[in-house]
C-alpha cells in the first residue's frame, strides 16, 4: 500500500508531537485500483483540457487531466492552446499586475481617467468609459495571438487602447481635459487627472505671477487645483482659488520665503 497511486483511509488520526507539529497517521487504509472505480463510479471520470498561465515558464500550457471527481489521476502536456483562451489568461493576469505591458505606462492609465473625468462633465457626450470590465477587454485585444509574456512584454498598447473612441471622440477628450494648460507667460503645465480628485498641476510660484485668476479646462467650466512650490519645488499651498491667494495668503507668507530664497524674484 506504501507506493499505491490510489488508496483509500478509513480511518485518520491526527498526532501532535512534543514540538507541536501536527501529523496525519492512517491507522487503517488499503490499495485500490482504477479499474475498480471504472467499474463502480465510471459517470464520476471525465477527461478535459485544462489552460492555465505557468508563472515558472511564464507562459500559457494546456494539459490534458483525467480526473475522478476532482482527483487528477493522470496528465499530460495538451497540444495547441485556442489563441483566445491563451489571451483572456494572459490579459487576466496583466490586470492583477503578476506580469507587467511595458508600454501600458501612466500616460495609459492618464488617457484613461482623462476620459473618465470627460465622461462625467460632459455626459451629453456619451462618451464610452473603460472600468475594468473594459479594461480587460482592451487587455486581450492587446495579448491576442500569444502565449507567453514575452511575445506581450514589449506590444504598443496605444493602438488598441485609442480605438476605443472614434476620431470625433478623440477630439473631444483632448479639447475637453487637455494633457496640459499654457500659462500666460508661455510656460504649460503637465495636468494630472483622478477619478476621486479634482485635475491639478504643479507650478513655481514664479511662474504663476501674472496668473490673478484660476486655471480652468473644459470649455473654461472646470477649475484647476493648484499646487503651489516654492523655488525648491516643496509645495507651499494647494489651492483652486488663485485670487484669494494672491490676496490673502501670500502676503502672509512672501516675507518668510524672500528669507529662505533671497536670490529669487518676488513680487
Amino acid at each position: 500500500m506504501h507506493e499505491a497511486p490510489l488508496i483509500v483511509a478509513s480511518e485518520i488520526r491526527e498526532i501532535e508531537s512534543s514540538d507541536k507539529e501536527r501529523q496525519v497517521l492512517l491507522t487503517f487504509a488499503t490499495k485500490i485500483e482504477e479499474e475498480w472505480l471504472r467499474e463502480l463510479f465510471s459517470e464520476a471520470f471525465r477527461e478535459e483540457t485544462v489552460v492555465a498561465f505557468d508563472s515558472a515558464q511564464r507562459r500559457v500550457l494546456g494539459r490534458r487531466e483525467t480526473r475522478f471527481h476532482d482527483i487528477v489521476l493522470r496528465s499530460e502536456t495538451a497540444g495547441d492552446v485556442p489563441a483566445e483562451a491563451a489571451a483572456a489568461i494572459l490579459a487576466r493576469e496583466v490586470f492583477a499586475g503578476n506580469i507587467k505591458l511595458k508600454n501600458w505606462d501612466n500616460a495609459v492609465e492618464q488617457w484613461i481617467a482623462r476620459l473618465h473625468c470627460v465622461a462625467v462633465w460632459f455626459p451629453e457626450l456619451e462618451l464610452p468609459q473603460i472600468n475594468e470590465a473594459e479594461k480587460l477587454s482592451l487587455l486581450e485585444q492587446i495579448c491576442l495571438g500569444a502565449f507567453s509574456y514575452r511575445e506581450i512584454k514589449e506590444r504598443p498598447v496605444w493602438p488598441v487602447v485609442k480605438s476605443w473612441l472614434s476620431t470625433a471622440q478623440q477630439q473631444a477628450l483632448d479639447e475637453l481635459a487637455p494633457e496640459r494648460v499654457k500659462l500666460p507667460g508661455g510656460k504649460s503645465l503637465k495636468i494630472t487627472y483622478s477619478e476621486s480628485n479634482p485635475p491639478t498641476v504643479a507650478a513655481r510660484i514664479q511662474n504663476l505671477y501674472g496668473v490673478k485668476k484660476n486655471l480652468t479646462i473644459g470649455r473654461d467650466k472646470i477649475p484647476l487645483r493648484i499646487q503651489i512650490l516654492a523655488p525648491s519645488h516643496r509645495p507651499i499651498q494647494i489651492t483652486d482659488d488663485l485670487e484669494n491667494f494672491w490676496q490673502k495668503t501670500y502676503p502672509k507668507i512672501k516675507k518668510e520665503l524672500q528669507r529662505k530664497y533671497p536670490k529669487h524674484e518676488w513680487r
